[in-house]
């Protein structure tokens, strides 16, 4: 009886592999009108992704930024990069902004791109004890008279035919742990057998209830590395279970957090994730047509 369940269970297993998205090399990827494009913008120290799905649908997850207790900060990543960006792809609406959790980092460029590009919607987790300036953002959206939506456990954004979205995190109702962090947005961009899994910054707690619930489901071609890379994040059980072909650090050059800590890096790179970085690369490409995908980098561009 042992046995038969063993075969069963190897058959399944191999079902579940064959229907994972084959990871290819740039030079073996050819391109076609059925990609799925995923940029992670290089915004410095903090994390910003752009979508757009064959039909044109457009996202952007997160937006840069400065924690509020950082003080003034001259640069802003909205004005420097995304906005720049978005015109440089002829992109004059976003139809989606998803904002993971209220830390500046995640969403301090969104101000601008809000007063400078067309959005239809914004979406974040009802989350209100982050930082104290994330109130005078829903007040600007507010004013700009945007569709606003909360996400949570369950729910499903159909983005385009074979794209959508699911969410893991937060709950129904509350949040289970304390900390913006821990309160992050956390959700699959699904397309057909490609799946990328954003974490924002996720740390222990969230990645040990994403094991314990949804072990079956976060499994993915790339990770968004949860919270840049800290030791306080990326388990070798979470890293296991997501299983990915690719892992994204979202950093800034020589970041006053010393993120991606060494140790965190050392473990991807021991578990076979191809590892890419934002503060050594720029902007990373993500393709998929949903069968296959690959991933490259501004370098040698």
């Amino acid at each position: 009886m042992k046995k038969i369940f063993l075969i069963i269970t190897l058959f399944i297993n191999n079902i579940f592999a064959l229907q994972r998205a084959e990871y290819l090399l740039k030079e073996e990827y050819v391109r076609s009108q059925k990609d799925l494009e995923v940029i992670f913008l290089d915004v410095g120290q903090g994390d910003c992704s752009f979508i757009k799905t064959p039909s044109g649908k457009t996202l952007l997850v997160d937006g840069g930024g400065s924690p509020y207790w950082l003080g003034e900060d001259v640069w802003d990543p909205g004005k420097n990069v995304i906005i720049p960006y978005l015109k440089s792809r002829n992109i004059q609406e976003l139809d989606y902004i998803i904002i993971s959790h209220p830390h500046g980092d995640h969403f301090g460029g969104i101000f601008a791109v809000l007063e400078n590009i067309k959005v239809k919607t914004f979406i974040d987790n009802g989350y209100v004890e982050g930082d104290p300036n994330y109130k005078d953002l829903l007040l600007l959206v507010k004013r700009k008279v945007l569709v606003y939506e909360q996400v949570k456990e369950g729910d499903e954004i159909k983005l385009d035919k074979d794209i959508f979205i699911r969410v893991y995190f937060p709950p129904k109702r509350g949040f289970p742990f304390e900390g913006g962090n821990n309160s992050s947005i956390i959700f699959s961009l699904i397309y057909k057998n490609f799946s990328v899994l954003f974490t924002g910054d996720a740390e222990m707690d969230l990645e040990n209830y994403l094991i314990s619930k949804h072990k079956n489901s976060i499994n993915s071609n790339v990770l968004k590395i949860p919270h840049h890379g800290s030791r306080t994040s990326s388990t070798v059980r979470f890293i296991k279970t997501v299983n990915p072909d690719v892992g994204i650090f979202s950093t800034g050059r020589k970041n006053r957090f010393g993120h991606p800590h060494r140790e965190v890096v050392s473990r991807y790179s021991k578990l076979n994730v191809d590892i890419y970085n934002t503060a050594e690369e720029g902007n990373i490409v993500v393709l998929s047509d949903g069968e296959r995908f690959t991933v490259y980098s501004n370098v040698g561009e």
